[in-house]
């Protein structure tokens, strides 16, 4: 048997060093497959906006992600405490996106905040959010100009 042994050393001091902080950033927004109980409410909430608006015609859930970012402030005030994108895609209007979310009080359950084939959920106030839209809209991939 052979070994080779080296005793050159390489360093990487050329390459720029990334900051801690800017990878917690990168990790922590990163939107999540939802639970099987957040899928099936986030399904029902879909079916009934469409039933009460009949519009898009026949739609087909492609996809859904939760937002790991949460509202800000204080959590009494917040009436929404997560939030869903779905992608909808239908033979005759085409595609779709929804913004949902998980409203807190009272009667509790996934609404539906926005649907349509573009800036979907920039009308919304930030407040809905918690202040915090920016950063959910960017973690769901939904554009705002």
């Amino acid at each position: 048997m052979i070994s080779y042994r080296s005793t050159a050393s390489f360093t990487l001091d050329c390459l720029p060093r990334p900051s801690p902080l800017a990878l917690v950033s990168v990790l922590a927004i990163a939107a999540r497959n939802p639970t099987v109980a957040e899928r099936a409410g986030i399904q029902q909430a879909l079916f009934d906006d469409v039933r009460a608006h009949a519009k898009p015609a026949r739609p087909v859930i492609t996809a859904i992600s939760v937002s790991t970012v949460r509202p800000g402030g204080a959590s009494a005030k917040n009436r929404y405490s997560k939030f869903a994108r779905a992608n909808l895609s239908d033979p005759r209007a085409g595609f779709a996106a929804a913004l949902l979310g998980y409203y807190v009080v009272s009667i509790s359950g996934w609404r539906v905040l926005g649907l349509g084939s573009s800036e979907v959920g920039c009308s919304i106030p930030p407040k809905t959010c918690g202040g915090r839209k920016s950063a959910i809209l960017r973690d769901l991939k939904l554009d705002c100009p």
